[in-house]
């Protein structure tokens, strides 16, 4: 049951203003980005109970899910992502992202590029999004979900750099062709107590191809970023993704 103490996060947005690009940058300029870097008393007392709950627990559950290869495809895998989002008229968001699976640990990076159509002329902004770190907390061949933490780091302004953690969900059919996908992110500014971006999507694959270890899928949904607990963009979202496994 240990695992299942990593699934524990639920949260709801709201939305409310319209957003710009520019409003953006101006609600990130002049902060500094991350974490509360105050170190305690309890630091050894944290790294032993990190090294035992390993020893004890992550490692027997890590060689049990790499035995599951044959019947679970996506236990070492590399997936490759390219998707688009468009808000008529407004805005068109580009996520190039790339995650690989190893058993229960998994890394994921993305970019998220985003462009807003003026009438002075179009003006972006992006992100570099690493889940540096994450757990398959559920891996089985019809049901996945993961909960990872890494860093947004904003490619504009100051460069700001947040924590930015997240949680996804993956279901397919027992033939692996078809499924539904979802995802929740949230970053923090610990310095100004503010959320510089919350994010939620769900959408569907579908399975166009195979070609020995290379799986191609169609996807599509819905996306929607919130931006300094104010600025909102949503997109409907379209793309391709290749499977390896």
């Amino acid at each position: 049951m240990k695992k299942y103490i990593f699934l524990a996060i639920i949260l709801f947005v709201t939305a409310s203003a319209f957003a710009q690009v520019g409003d953006i940058k101006r609600a990130s300029s002049g902060k500094s980005g991350g974490s509360d870097k105050r170190g305690g008393a309890g630091g050894v007392g944290a790294a032993y109970f990190l090294v035992d709950f390993a020893v004890r627990s992550l490692v027997p559950w890590q060689i049990n899910t790499l035995k599951k290869r044959g019947e679970v495809p996506n236990v070492l895998s590399l997936e490759v992502y390219g998707q688009t989002a468009i808000q008529p008229s407004t805005y068109y968001i580009f996520n190039p992202r790339v995650r690989g699976n190893w058993g229960i640990l998994l890394t994921d990076f993305r970019m998220n590029y985003m462009i807003e159509d003026k009438l002075g002329g179009p003006v972006d902004l992006r992100t570099d999004d690493w889940q540096i770190l994450g757990l398959n907390v559920i891996n089985t061949r019809m049901v996945t979900a993961r909960i990872s933490t890494g860093i947004m780091h904003e490619a504009f302004g100051d460069g700001n750099i947040f924590i930015e953690s997240a949680i996804g969900v993956s279901v397919m059919s027992p033939d692996q062709r078809i499924g539904g996908i979802g995802e929740f992110r949230w970053s923090r500014d610990y310095t100004y107590n503010t959320t510089p971006r919350l994010e939620a999507s769900l959408g569907v694959q579908r399975k166009l191809f195979d070609h020995k270890a290379i799986h191609m899928f169609a996807t599509g949904g819905v996306m929607f970023q919130r931006y300094y607990n104010q600025i909102n963009v949503w997109g409907m979202q379209a793309g391709l993704a290749f499977k390896l496994y």
